[in-house]
């Protein structure tokens, strides 16, 4: 959502996500396609939640004077998907602010909603809309600190959008625009999983990280697949199956089963759209993982290489705390004004 009585004042933007104790931010040439060079990353850490202080180390970066945009952190917001109500287009907000009353988990008077159709524009019998309900105190303490520092807020975005972003330009690297890509990130304890096709989120749902996907994946004699699986291959988790001559330790993930539910309810709803890969954004241990995934999902896997979409985005540059924390707001560089939310 963009607020109508601002304007990108320069060629830039800037990415912020305000934690409880953090601020993650990157800045960028405002141009809206991959390989795009972040110029500046970071992290700001702080002992306890003073926004003073952090606005006082947000000024002292020298940030200002490109477009704002905030990422809502994942506490801060609700995304639901409704069937699109019988309204003319200028209703929208209006009519889905009456239908999802009843399923919020916070007062309607304390949030801010905003809609955009799922999927692509293509002519279907059944359509929905999702459902964007931000908290006005998250967005106001964002707001705020930005302001504080010379830089007032421009556009407020989400997770779900900004990986889009993300994995539609990894698809596009590969020419898999036109199909259906699924993608997961890894955020400390969650994951985010979108699926997308033509450059529109269809499908989205966030699920609990399983941590002992990493032990696996990193083991010794850990999975690597020999040859990466057709695409269509019907395999369950749990199915024996050796990989360079050994076979891995077989455990049930909860992860695991919940993405292949996910999976199936997408072949169920959109059999017109078979995925075509997985993608994953990882920030360590990324290519192991995807071998893990892709031997327990039997869907093609690939680690997304954010330093090919992004030079100079790595570890090195600035450690891997503050790689971890910006690595979801890289999407939000790709952002398009003219998409209609």
């Amino acid at each position: 959502m963009r607020w109508p009585w601002q304007s990108a004042r320069s060629n830039s933007r800037v990415v912020l996500q305000l934690g409880r104790q953090q601020l993650a931010y990157l800045q960028a040439p405002k141009g809206g396609s991959a390989p795009l060079a972040p110029e500046r990353w970071g992290l700001i850490e702080l002992g306890e939640p003073a926004d003073e202080a952090l606005q006082r180390q947000l000024a002292a970066l020298g940030l200002a004077g490109g477009e704002v945009l905030a990422l809502l952190d994942a506490d801060a917001y609700q995304i639901l998907k409704i069937d699109t109500p019988n309204v003319p287009q200028d209703e929208l907000k209006a009519a889905a602010r009456w239908q999802i009353k009843d399923l919020l988990e916070v007062p309607l008077d304390e949030l801010t909603l905003d809609v955009m159709h799922v999927g692509d524009d293509q002519p279907r019998a059944h359509k929905q809309l999702f459902v964007v309900a931000g908290s006005n105190r998250a967005i106001e303490r964002v707001s705020k600190l930005g302001a504080a520092a010379g830089m007032p807020l421009d556009v407020v975005d989400i997770a779900e959008t900004a990986l889009r972003n993300l994995q539609s330009a990894a698809a596009a690297a590969e020419e898999l625009s036109k199909r259906a890509t699924a993608a997961l990130l890894l955020q400390g304890t969650q994951c985010l999983l979108t699926i997308c096709a033509h450059g529109e989120l269809f499908y989205t749902r966030r699920l609990d990280w399983d941590a002992r996907l990493l032990k696996r994946a990193t083991q010794t004699g850990a999975p690597k697949a020999d040859a990466p699986a057709p695409l269509g291959y019907e395999y369950m988790p749990g199915d024996d199956l050796a990989f360079n001559g050994l076979d891995a330790e077989l455990e049930s993930s909860p992860l695991v089963l919940e993405l292949q539910r996910s999976i199936d309810v997408w072949e169920r709803s959109w059999p017109d759209l078979p995925l075509a890969r997985l993608y994953l954004a990882a920030p360590e241990h990324g290519q192991e993982l995807a071998a893990l995934l892709q031997r327990e999902l039997g869907l093609r896997t690939s680690a997304i290489d954010p330093a090919a979409l992004f030079p100079g985005f790595e570890p090195a540059a600035h450690g891997p705390a503050a790689y971890a924390a910006c690595l979801p707001l890289l999407g939000a560089l790709l952002r398009q004004d003219e998409r209609v939310l």
